[in-house]
């Protein structure tokens, strides 16, 4: 049986996944004074993603038998996977508690970006995203993070060096910071899994602490806001949290995030059928950024059977960034993939919204 199928069983011992070189130096220090020892470790586990000790064969054997008895090395199990007829794929990675979280493997031409989840559920309850109706189920772990990219590569025979990463699954990852950012770092390291840290992009729904925290880390992934509205009363209908940091709090976080030469702050914006798409609130968008390093993705809503919300007809995505462009705001419309396997910005839960009353949500 192998170590990610003993997880699935329940199996005790504890996962050295998602585990820093300085956990790893604690963990050998009773079998071995070699220091160097917990960096051939690393690398197996993150650079070559191996989860069998006896393979890790530069390590003496004495220490790998020692690891063998009292620990393991897994990822989340895929649990199922859905294919979409644009090439994405949405997976089902059940943890190590039976919990089901979902991931998404996204083909947009010859570039390939996975969309990572953070949290088992959310608690931010945005009015359009089908991942608030469950709560905050609990937080993911580094390792269950990181080990949707493992269990993802290793499927689809991918490098993930060569993978853009997004967190913008389910959950709100500033609301598990200390977690996302060592995941952030194992999947940056040169002797991890080796990916650009430019080519990671975090999502938050406007947690400001979380935003100036972030400021602070080097190396950072890049920023993207859910923006949804230019106002305050709007927003704070579609982005509860907007009622704690309100726009103006938001906007200065944003304002003060450091940036490379090239980047800009990423607005993302919901296109909601009459309830944000009039040109009025373009307008609002131009002046909200005016003078930041920013762009605009406007998102077409994905429906996903919320009473009152509707996909805007094509031509009305179309001229709400056309008047984002004519006022000066890089703007772009991304239509989501994945929406036939409910794959899409917005529509990743696991449990069926309205099911019985009862259980963990998204057991298996």
């Amino acid at each position: 049986m192998s170590p990610t199928e003993n997880a699935a069983a329940g199996d005790p011992l504890p996962n050295l996944f998602g585990a820093d070189r300085e956990r790893l130096r604690d963990i050998l220090a009773p079998m071995t004074s070699r220091a160097y020892h917990a960096t051939q470790i690393y690398r197996w586990i993150y650079a070559r993603r191996e989860t069998g000790f006896a393979a890790m064969t530069d390590l003496p054997a004495g220490v790998r038998d020692a690891l063998g008895s009292g620990y393991r090395v897994a990822w989340p199990r895929i649990a199922s996977v859905s294919e979409s007829g644009d090439g994405s794929r949405k997976y089902a990675l059940a943890l190590d508690d039976g919990l089901l979280v979902e991931a998404v493997y996204i083909v947009y031409g010859e570039r390939i970006t996975l969309c990572l989840s953070s949290q088992v559920g959310c608690p931010l309850a945005c009015r359009f995203c089908l991942t608030g109706t469950m709560g905050l189920v609990r937080n993911m772990n580094a390792g269950e993070i990181a080990g949707q990219v493992a269990s993802i590569a290793r499927d689809r025979d991918l490098d993930p060096a060569r993978v853009r990463i997004v967190f913008m699954g389910m959950g709100e990852p500033l609301n598990n910071y200390e977690a996302v950012m060592d995941a952030f770092r194992i999947l940056t390291d040169r002797e991890g899994f080796r990916i650009p840290p430019r080519r990671v992009t975090l999502s938050t729904a406007g947690l400001v602490p979380g935003i100036e925290r972030l400021s602070g880390e080097d190396p950072r992934p890049r920023l993207a806001v859910s923006l949804a509205a230019a106002r305050d009363d709007l927003r704070d209908d579609l982005v509860p949290i907007n009622r704690k940091y309100p726009l103006a709090a938001l906007m200065e976080a944003c304002r003060r995030y450091p940036l490379a030469p090239r980047d800009r702050v990423t607005f993302e914006y919901v296109l909601i059928e009459g309830v944000n798409d009039a040109d009025e609130e373009a307008d609002r968008i131009a002046r909200l950024v005016r003078g930041m390093r920013a762009k605009v993705n406007v998102i077409p809503y994905n429906e996903t059977g919320i009473p009152g919300l509707r996909t805007p007809p094509a031509e009305r995505a179309v001229r709400f960034r056309g008047r984002l462009e004519k006022r000066g705001v890089p703007s772009t419309i991304r239509w989501s993939k994945g929406r036939d396997i409910s794959a899409a910005c917005g529509q990743l839960v696991t449990r069926p919204v309205g099911g019985p009353s009862g259980g963990a949500p998204g057991t298996i």
